[in-house]
């Protein structure tokens, strides 16, 4: 994660202008907004009961992880407690598995256990009329992307507002290119404001480029727009470029937070800022 920053808080804005239903008639005019706000919220685009298995998944997994690491010496105990957290911050504190990306907000990697998992399948054919017009270079399916992360997000009762941050950076700090990297996520219950939806900053992948500058110049003009974090139900997605400001809100409720998260990108980029290369799986020395 890169181009944090601290200061971007004003009131928020009402989510309704940002969201889609997701058609093929619709999906030149949804894959305008994203280019334009750096991010699109799609009502209903999935079958909700296409992620019951992903929800079911994602519970045992987050629980057989901690095991894991609690076995090869990593941490202290099977369990994560609320408030009480076992991992560092960052991905210098985590694996290539999971990575604890603030206080109990956790980001779980699929990629080294694809045959494990669910079929992806389905949901990326739903994404198909939006996805390839998302990033540069006039794709005309997702076949040719590459999906560099496949991973599941966990917000547990009691962790706090992540500072805001954008996953990535620019191709070029000369100029604003096309979105190379775009983030899909994926509820995988109801997610109510108490639970900490993922808050945007509509057009600051513009600013990132050069964010404090840019950020600046932006207020003076009186165009930085205000954030907004929208309450979305089981079936409803975002998308969003890797280079926008966003933060996940806290979590106030008593459950956990599941999101599954798919992340696409161009054949020529690869993502080495968000996983290291250790593994839980290694004993620790």
């Amino acid at each position: 994660m890169v181009a944090s920053t601290e200061n971007v808080d004003t009131m928020p804005a009402s989510p309704e202008d940002h969201m889609f239903r997701l058609t093929k008639e619709s999906s030149t005019s949804v894959a305008a907004a994203f280019k334009n706000d750096g991010f699109v919220l799609l009502q209903e685009a999935l079958d909700p009961s296409l992620l019951e298995d992903w929800r079911n998944f994602g519970e045992a997994y987050f629980i057989k992880s901690f095991q894991l690491l609690h076995e090869n010496g990593h941490t202290n105990a099977p369990i994560p407690y609320e408030k009480e957290y076992l991992m560092g911050l960052g991905a210098k504190n985590g694996f290539k598995e999971m990575v604890m990306r603030s206080p109990g907000r956790y980001e779980l990697s699929l990629l080294d256990c694809l045959d494990q998992v669910p079929d992806i399948k389905k949901i990326v054919g739903a994404l198909e009329p939006l996805l390839p017009k998302c990033l540069g270079g006039g794709y005309k399916s997702t076949l040719p992307l590459k999906l560099c992360h496949l991973s599941i997000l966990v917000s547990t009762p009691g962790s706090t507002d992540q500072g805001w941050h954008a996953d990535g950076g620019h191709a070029s700090l000369q100029q604003h290119l096309p979105c190379h990297c775009a983030n899909v996520f994926v509820p995988l219950h109801d997610l109510p404001e108490e639970m900490g939806p993922t808050e945007f900053r509509p057009e600051s992948h513009y600013l990132t480029r050069n964010l404090a500058p840019m950020m600046l110049a932006a207020k003076c003009r009186g165009t930085l727009r205000v954030p907004v974090w929208p309450a979305l139900n089981l079936g409803d997605v975002v998308c969003f470029d890797y280079r926008i400001l966003h933060r996940g809100r806290a979590n106030n409720s008593d459950r956990n937070r599941f999101v599954l998260v798919l992340t696409f990108a161009e054949p020529w980029f690869t993502d080495v800022l968000n996983f290291p290369k250790r593994s839980m799986k290694t004993p620790a020395e």
